[in-house]
Parts: C-alpha cells; structure tokens; sequence
C-alpha cells in the first residue's frame, strides 16, 4: 500500500487510529485511547480488500430486472436496434 496515514475506528471506543508509514504484516494497531488491540496490519489489509472487492461487486451485481426486461423488449420488438450477427 502507498505510504500514508491509515484511519482505523477501535471497535472498543470508536477512536480514530491510524497505521503510519509502512508497517509489517505483524505489527498489532493499538487504540491510542483505551489501548485496546485493533488488528494485525496483515488482518487490516484483508478485510479493508475484501470490503473494496464486495463494495465493487455490489455495485455490478445489482440490477433492475423490471428495467432490463423492458429493455429487451424494447430491441426485440425494434428490427433496426438488433445488431446483425
């Protein structure tokens, strides 16, 4: 990851906590707050990827079905909009 400040909420107190510079896989994010243990920075990148990668699949995966049924129609029933194959 680049090398920049990280925001991460505590799950204990809602503290703000960043990750600075570059950290290893190992290293464990204390809450500056309540001093609770957050996460390893190697569990922090996984789940922030594995939001990333569902917020992204969301965003593809729903659709409109009324919307593409009427859509499908629409070109079916107009000759000139079916592409010739």
């Amino acid at each position: 990851m680049f090398q920049r400040p990280r925001k991460v909420a505590c799950p204990e107190c809602s503290g703000s906590n960043y990750w600075k510079a570059n950290p290893k896989p190992t290293d464990v994010l204390h809450c500056r707050y309540c001093h609770a243990a957050i996460a390893s920075y190697e569990k922090y990148v996984q789940v922030t990827a594995q939001q990333e990668a569902q917020r992204l699949l969301a965003e593809f995966v729903e659709s409109d079905v009324s919307r593409d049924l009427a859509h499908l129609k629409a070109v079916l029933a107009t000759p000139e909009l079916r592409s010739s194959l």
